[in-house]
Protein backbone atom coordinates (compact mmCIF):
# COMPACT_ATOMS: atom_id res chain seq x y z
CA UNK A 1 0.00 0.00 0.00
CA UNK A 2 1.81 3.19 -0.73
CA UNK A 3 1.17 6.76 0.75
CA UNK A 4 -0.83 8.98 -0.64
CA UNK A 5 1.33 11.80 -1.84
CA UNK A 6 -0.10 14.31 -0.33
CA UNK A 7 0.49 12.73 2.85
CA UNK A 8 4.37 11.47 2.29
CA UNK A 9 5.77 14.89 3.63
CA UNK A 10 4.09 14.40 6.60
CA UNK A 11 4.95 10.21 6.80
CA UNK A 12 8.33 11.06 5.87
CA UNK A 13 9.50 13.78 8.55
CA UNK A 14 7.66 11.75 11.30
CA UNK A 15 9.91 8.33 10.51
CA UNK A 16 12.68 10.51 10.79
CA UNK A 17 12.19 12.42 13.75
CA UNK A 18 11.44 8.69 15.16
CA UNK A 19 14.67 8.00 14.49
CA UNK A 20 16.43 11.09 16.18
CA UNK A 21 14.07 10.22 19.21
CA UNK A 22 15.78 6.49 19.54
CA UNK A 23 18.88 8.09 19.22
CA UNK A 24 18.41 10.78 21.89
CA UNK A 25 16.35 8.16 24.47
CA UNK A 26 19.32 6.45 24.16
CA UNK A 27 21.58 9.15 25.74
CA UNK A 28 19.13 9.82 28.47
CA UNK A 29 16.91 12.87 26.57
CA UNK A 30 13.21 12.83 27.56
CA UNK A 31 10.92 12.82 24.66
CA UNK A 32 7.65 12.97 22.92
CA UNK A 33 6.52 13.31 19.75
CA UNK A 34 3.83 16.55 19.71
CA UNK A 35 1.82 17.59 16.72
CA UNK A 36 4.53 16.35 14.06
CA UNK A 37 7.39 17.59 15.92
CA UNK A 38 10.10 16.07 18.51
CA UNK A 39 9.98 17.60 22.36
CA UNK A 40 13.21 16.99 23.39
CA UNK A 41 13.88 17.78 27.14
CA UNK A 42 17.43 17.65 29.22
CA UNK A 43 15.76 17.00 32.97
CA UNK A 44 19.70 17.03 34.32
CA UNK A 45 20.20 20.47 33.03
CA UNK A 46 21.97 22.99 35.21
CA UNK A 47 21.93 26.93 34.88
CA UNK A 48 24.38 29.25 35.31
CA UNK A 49 23.90 29.76 39.14
CA UNK A 50 23.99 25.69 39.22
CA UNK A 51 20.39 25.52 40.27
CA UNK A 52 18.85 22.46 38.48
CA UNK A 53 16.46 23.06 35.87
CA UNK A 54 14.97 21.30 32.10
CA UNK A 55 16.32 22.80 28.90
CA UNK A 56 14.60 21.42 25.81
CA UNK A 57 13.38 21.82 22.45
CA UNK A 58 10.94 21.57 19.94
CA UNK A 59 12.45 19.86 17.22
CA UNK A 60 11.32 19.72 13.28
CA UNK A 61 11.78 17.80 10.29
CA UNK A 62 11.11 19.01 6.89
CA UNK A 63 13.05 19.83 3.84
CA UNK A 64 15.97 22.37 3.52
CA UNK A 65 15.16 24.70 1.30
CA UNK A 66 18.77 25.78 0.52
CA UNK A 67 20.25 22.02 -0.05
CA UNK A 68 17.72 21.43 -2.83
CA UNK A 69 14.80 20.01 -0.64
CA UNK A 70 16.56 17.35 1.60
CA UNK A 71 14.82 16.80 4.69
CA UNK A 72 16.88 18.91 7.73
CA UNK A 73 16.19 18.54 11.67
CA UNK A 74 15.34 22.18 12.72
CA UNK A 75 15.81 23.93 16.27
CA UNK A 76 12.24 25.81 17.74
CA UNK A 77 13.84 28.86 16.44
CA UNK A 78 14.41 27.67 12.55
CA UNK A 79 17.49 27.07 13.17
CA UNK A 80 19.13 23.60 10.59
CA UNK A 81 20.68 21.10 13.37
CA UNK A 82 21.70 18.49 10.28
CA UNK A 83 20.70 17.03 7.23
CA UNK A 84 17.95 14.22 8.50
CA UNK A 85 20.38 11.34 7.58
CA UNK A 86 23.03 12.15 9.83
CA UNK A 87 21.54 11.31 13.14
CA UNK A 88 24.95 11.41 15.10
CA UNK A 89 25.34 14.75 13.57
CA UNK A 90 22.50 15.73 14.85
CA UNK A 91 22.97 14.19 18.54
CA UNK A 92 25.79 16.26 18.69
CA UNK A 93 24.54 19.55 17.67
CA UNK A 94 21.23 18.60 20.09
CA UNK A 95 23.78 17.37 23.37
CA UNK A 96 25.76 20.77 22.42
CA UNK A 97 22.79 22.99 23.58
CA UNK A 98 20.91 21.49 25.79
CA UNK A 99 24.01 19.84 27.65
CA UNK A 100 24.46 15.78 27.60
CA UNK A 101 21.90 14.52 30.22
CA UNK A 102 23.57 13.26 33.48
Amino acid sequence: MSVPEHKAPAVESYVRLRALEMHLRAHGFATQMVAGSLVVRNMTARSLCGSAGVAGDVIACRPHEDDEGRYWFFTSWQQPIAESDRITDALVMIKGYLGAPA
